[in-house]
């Protein structure tokens, strides 16, 4: 480990302040020696103001210390703790505060720690992650109690910017040729292996939100793909200033342009479904078609991705704990403990805990009188409760064992008005399109959105061939 001070940014804009604050004194506070009331210039006193600045900065340096500690190989909370000083109760709460209520439950070579001392007194401690942008911060009283704690996200920015990319030989790697930005890194360049990590990474990020959100439904990205396919992206990225770093947020719109040319499109629209008006949610982000179709069929077809059916619907069947005959209104997904749960579509948590034989179990409602629920689960993804609005394809839990199970495996059953139908044979109607004055108001933003874009690209974008033919290219 290391250890060095430095003064926080805010003394410093203190000091800067009170400077100003001096300045605008002189400047509007003297009067002229001379008795033609000349223009005063600030020049003549720049020594003083000097002389005022490292007087200042004196006073700050006797009573403001931070001690700062990396972590190195072998490193441990206690030893970042100890090793800028913090002892006693102080190093009991900070302990407390940061594995208890903070989480920051392990440390990571290069994670850092600064202890903050006003006058000698401990009066903050930040923790940096290197992995995660931003801090946890425990804030002390003059009595040396934590007082409060959180964590502290850094400055980031939100930007719009347009990739176009061509298809040669997959679609992973036409986006690392022609969607990843200049700025990806400060250096503008891959110059270490973070930096390829992190380009690995945004382009990663990219290529699953195309293929296996936006045009999952539409192509099929193992057999479709060929040679001469175009992809336009507009994408929404955040910026981060202090480090110079950009990272992927999400996809704005897309557009597919097959070489025999054949159009696709994700277009957005952000709105509250019907399903959620009178609430507190926010509206949120939905992709269609030009003409306000939905991009979605209302369920995918599998909450477990390559989960063995271990167990099909059935209105008879010999349960393998009690011996009886019963109906087994559902279907057994057999997979390792662990494996990812998926939402099968849109919808609104009314269950999240222990159901009796259920184990661990969540229920959630959905449109056109659709509800379905995820049985055994080893454990609940956080962020979800009761109440909780989920979105196709969001992970909300993990297969496990628990309740009334032989094996790891979830259960899933699918219920209609009520009624229990077999979601391997129910026909899943397609995602509702958007109607009345959000379709009107579709069609209104769709083709500024168009426009912009194709601003932003530099280059016409394509429309779809069901749309004016006039229209494509």
């Amino acid at each position: 480990m290391r250890s060095d001070s430095t003064v926080p940014t805010a003394k410093i804009m203190f000091v800067v302040l009170v400077i100003v604050a001096a300045t605008a004194t002189l400047l509007f506070g003297k009067e002229s020696d001379e008795g033609t009331g000349s223009e005063w210039s600030a020049l003549c006193h720049a020594d003083e103001l000097n002389a005022f600045s490292d007087s200042l900065c004196a006073v700050l340096a006797d009573t403001i210390e931070v001690r700062c500690m990396r972590v190195e190989s072998g490193g441990t909370l206690g030893g970042l703790l100890f090793g800028t000083g913090i002892s006693g109760r102080r190093y009991q709460q900070c302990c407390s505060v940061f594995l208890d209520s903070l989480c920051w439950k392990s440390v990571h070579v290069g994670d850092t720690l600064e202890a903050i001392y006003h006058s000698g007194t401990l009066a903050e401690v930040r923790a940096r992650p290197i992995r995660a942008r931003g801090y946890y911060s425990i804030l002390f009283n003059k009595s040396g109690t934590a007082e409060s704690w959180a964590w502290v996200d850094v400055e980031k920015w939100t930007r719009l910017r347009a990739a176009t990319v061509a298809i040669e030989s997959s679609v992973w790697q036409g986006i690392a040729d022609g969607a990843v930005p200049d700025d990806l890194t400060p250096s503008g360049g891959i110059m270490t292996a973070r930096d390829s990590s992190r380009k690995v990474a945004f382009v990663t990020e990219i290529a699953n939100a195309v293929a296996n959100e936006l045009f999952v439904f539409d192509i099929d990205f193992y057999y479709d793909v060929r040679p001469g396919d175009s992809l336009w992206l507009l994408l929404e990225e955040t910026e981060f200033p202090h480090t110079g770093e950009v990272s992927f947020k999400r996809i704005i719109a897309a557009r597919y342009k097959f070489a025999n040319g054949w159009v696709t499109e994700a277009l957005p629209f952000f709105h509250t479904p019907d399903s959620l008006e009178g609430t507190d949610l926010p509206v949120i982000l939905d992709y269609y078609h030009r003409d306000g179709a939905s991009l979605r069929t209302l369920f995918i077809k599998m909450p477990v991705p390559y989960g063995r059916v271990s167990s099909e619907y059935s209105n008879a069947r010999e349960h393998p704990i009690t011996g009886y005959t019963r109906a087994h209104l559902g279907i057994d997904y057999a997979s390792p403990i662990g494996t990812e749960i998926y939402a099968v579509g849109d919808g609104v948590i009314t269950l999240r805990g222990w159901n009796g034989g259920y184990g661990n179990h969540i229920r959630i409602r959905h449109a056109n009188g659709y509800a379905t629920g995820y049985g055994h689960m080893n454990g609940f993804a956080s962020g979800y409760s009761v109440g909780t609005y989920v979105r196709q394809g969001e992970v909300i839990g993990y297969v496990g064992s628990t309740g009334q199970s032989t094996g790891p495996h979830l259960h899933f059953e699918m219920l209609k008005n009520g009624s229990f139908v077999n979601p391997a044979t129910e026909i899943l109607p397609p995602a509702d399109p958007l109607t009345g004055e959000d379709l009107d108001m579709f069609l209104l933003q769709t083709p500024v959105l168009i426009d912009m874009w194709s601003i932003m690209a530099d280059t016409e974008i394509p429309v779809s061939l069901t749309s004016d033919s006039t229209d494509a290219e």
